[in-house]
């Protein structure tokens, strides 16, 4: 077919005029299975440098580690309720968790370090409670909530010459707060709801979290710049801060009816559903530190499973 030349012309402009689609994160293909041996393996999270990945046991029981081709799973620390909500430490070479310990009908707990080599260093003192999940501030220090105050807990000997780093985290009693070494300060939005799961991006400059009984919520720590991005719950950022991942879940008020991975652009323009299966239970993401993976459990089959990731 030939075009008179200003008609060509015309439909060059206007396809120039017309942007091209935008490519968006889809599943590459189905999930691969990194780690099974009979009992549920739980909440996964990759380490810094993506060598391995933490997880836990049915009722949070344990810190356990595997490398990331599946090999090599070992237990740090079968002490209850440790598995709960673990983070890496900025080196990869610890993880900081709530450790809790039972003696009769008494249960304490305290904030410590689960070593690679399974040694347990305890940085708080021992508590009949401790409703928050210690937190990073920076390399040297760990954050700890608990009635609206915050403790700053040094990690190593460098903790006496750095400066905690702020960190945003949910209050007990409710709300969002700044806490660093001068104490903690609230923030406006949600004040007075439950949050869950603070996660901050990669470059600190927002948070991901989710309100009990609401949506999924990014903003900037100071407040500002809030998107919401919907039902979900988990929030895993990708390594480059473009996409929060996390799950979707249907419940008959006793136990999960269905649960899929999503993922949604951090300026809430885009939602892609990544997992479609009724016939199982995928929650539970993690986003691997050069962004081609999202590791989940499965809670139908209790493994741990990689999601491969094209854009």
């Amino acid at each position: 077919m030939r075009f008179p030349l200003h008609g060509l012309a015309g439909l060059l402009a206007l396809a120039a005029a017309v942007p091209a689609p935008a490519q968006t994160l889809r599943a590459s293909g189905p999930p691969v299975r990194l780690f099974a041996d009979g009992a549920p393996a739980l909440q996964p999270v990759w380490a810094p440098d993506g060598a391995r990945l933490a997880f836990t046991r049915d009722q949070y029981r344990g810190v356990w580690t595997v490398e990331a081709d599946g090999s090599g799973a070992r237990v740090l620390t079968d002490a209850p309720a440790a598995g709960f909500g673990v983070a890496w430490s900025p080196d990869g070479q610890a993880l900081l968790a709530r450790v809790a310990r039972t003696e009769g009908l008494r249960r304490s707990h305290s904030a410590a370090l689960v070593r690679l080599d399974g040694t347990v260093e305890p940085l708080s003192d021992e508590r009949a409670q401790m409703p928050a999940l210690p937190r990073w501030a920076g390399p040297h220090h760990v954050a700890l909530v608990a009635d609206d105050a915050v403790e700053i807990l040094a990690v190593d000997a460098e903790a006496r010459t750095v400066a905690a780093e702020p960190v945003v985290l949910a209050r007990p009693s409710g709300g969002l707060a700044v806490a660093d070494a001068g104490g903690l300060r609230a923030l406006a939005p949600f004040a007075d709801a439950t949050l869950l799961n603070v996660t901050p991006s990669p470059d600190g400059r927002r948070v991901a979290f989710e309100v009990l009984g609401g949506n999924l919520f990014v903003m900037g720590p100071d407040g500002t710049g809030r998107v919401d991005l919907g039902p979900g719950s988990r929030p895993t950022w990708s390594p480059d801060g473009r996409w929060v991942a996390f799950m979707v879940t249907e419940d008959d008020g006793h136990d999960y009816t269905a649960a899929d991975l999503v993922a949604a652009r951090a300026d809430g323009s885009a939602r892609v559903v990544l997992t479609r299966t009724p016939d199982r239970l995928e929650m539970n993401p993690s986003w691997s530190p050069d962004g081609r993976t999202i590791a989940f459990d499965d809670a139908v089959d209790g493994a741990l499973y990689l999601l491969p990731l094209a854009e």
